[in-house]
């Protein structure tokens, strides 16, 4: 049987590049492919018509067919016992297609990073460096109070800091999504920026953090952080709904959780400090604070259930673990602020849902590709394919690129390109989709080829 098989081997190897030809599509079509990202937050040109954008590429019209130029050969077909194998190198073939720079609208805040140290704007690309940079003192007396609250005697400072670590990722979220712009905008406003410069400035000479002398935009240093406290909130049950449309309180989801955990945070500073509101929370100073943290007590866990029963404008409470009765509830005012909140970010939600990209600049892309088709028969009671690969050569994308320059102009278009050539993943992308093309195609039809020919 081996020996039958190897003299159909041997004929396979007579055959010629135009039979083998034969069997090669005239063309191949290869699946669309989703626009994919190039650079966020830049000055966009006169037609997109929008000052700021996100830049991406989109790929079309993509195919590939053979040269005609000797594009088939068999390089290798060896026999075991039953079994065959036969390799194909295929040369020459084109990649042909479009390419479109496109723009999408974004909204920025211009938020400094807070407490998560991101870059000014969250911008891969644009901006000075002088602005987008976290303020290094502020961060450095951040670093500081983190190393000193894990030493607090009790464990409690250690505690505050587990709960943040553990809703970090939700928190970076709420300060860097597209959808939570309007909380952005509100922490990014110049009296949340005095008050970081007062709060440094009196953690590190022992002064009052949270002075009542003091106004920041229209109220107080307890007044506006009451006000964040509910913004944060608000964002993360955003988010959660964004998440889980239909199950938006959600006892599980992280962003619900990192809520709740905002709530009991507020809750615990009321009870430590034995006021109703947290616009009354006493003068404290540094030292005061780290008091209190050493010897305050937990307050009970609020639920995911009682943040949105909090930010729906009904009370919430229930008793410690000492048996206290313990209540939040929220003024009128703050009811009304949740409300145009939650208002804000259902309308920037509708209006991120209807943009779309914007074409900047078009040409073409082309690209010579080779591969290799490696073809595996079996001799029982006939031959049969038992299947088939494609490896595909690694290959150079040529842009056409000329009229980049007159469209976005050197600036962008310079950036365009240097992202472009950075970005590894577009051409990972592109060469698995036309492998799985090219395999999806070549190995029936060679196969066919080598079957009809015994």
């Amino acid at each position: 049987m081996q020996s039958e098989l190897q003299a159909i081997y041997d004929g396979w190897a007579n055959l010629t590049t135009a039979q083998l030809g034969s069997a090669l599509p005239r063309q191949l079509d290869i699946d669309e492919i989703p626009a994919l990202p190039l650079a966020k937050a830049l000055d966009m040109p006169p037609q997109a018509g929008f000052a700021r954008g996100d830049l991406g590429i989109k790929l079309g019209r993509l195919r590939v067919a053979p040269s005609g130029e000797q594009p088939l050969r068999i390089e290798l077909a060896g026999v075991e016992p039953d079994r065959g194998t036969v390799e194909l190198r295929v040369s020459g073939l084109r990649l042909s297609g479009t390419q479109e720079v496109q723009g999408t609208q974004i909204w920025e805040s211009g938020i400094d990073g807070a407490g998560t140290g991101l870059r000014h704007g969250v911008r891969m690309r644009g901006g000075a460096d002088d602005d987008n940079d976290p303020h290094p003192t502020w961060i450095a007396t951040a670093n500081k109070q983190r190393e000193a609250l894990q030493n607090v005697a009790g464990g409690n400072g250690a505690a505050l800091l587990s709960t943040y670590s553990t809703h970090r990722a939700a928190f970076t979220d709420a300060f860097t999504s597209q959808y939570t712009m309007s909380f952005q905008n509100g922490w990014a406003a110049g009296p949340i920026s005095d008050m970081a410069q007062d709060t440094n400035d009196s953690v590190n000479n022992n002064g009052v953090i949270n002075s009542s002398s003091k106004t920041y935009g229209t109220t107080t240093y307890n007044g506006n952080a009451q006000t964040q406290q509910l913004a944060l909130a608000i964002a993360l049950t955003t988010l959660a709904a964004l998440d889980n449309p239909n199950n938006p309180k959600d006892p599980n989801n992280p962003h619900n959780l990192a809520a709740a955990s905002v709530a009991t945070f507020a809750s615990s500073i009321m009870q430590n400090t034995n006021v109703g509101q947290l616009t009354d929370v006493p003068e404290h100073n540094s030292d005061q604070v780290f008091a209190i943290v050493a010897k305050g007590k937990p307050a009970p866990a609020v639920s995911v259930e009682d943040v949105h029963t909090l930010l729906n404008g009904n009370p919430i409470g229930g008793r410690d673990a000492e048996g206290n009765a313990w209540t939040m509830v929220l003024s009128e005012d703050e009811r009304a602020f949740v409300r145009r909140m939650q208002a804000e970010h259902a309308e920037h939600i509708a209006r991120l849902n209807a943009i779309h990209p914007v074409p900047l600049a078009q040409g073409g892309l082309r690209a010579t590709l080779d591969c290799f088709v490696a073809l595996r028969f079996a001799h029982e009671g006939g031959l049969r394919l038992l299947d088939g690969r494609v490896e595909l050569d690694g290959f150079d994308l040529d842009f056409d690129d000329s009229g980049w320059d007159a469209a976005l102009g050197t600036g962008l278009a310079h950036l365009a390109r240097e992202a472009l050539g950075q970005a590894r993943f577009i051409k990972s992308l592109l060469h698995d989709r036309v492998a799985d093309t090219l395999e999806r195609a070549l190995v029936p039809a060679l196969a066919g080829v080598l079957l009809g020919a015994r």
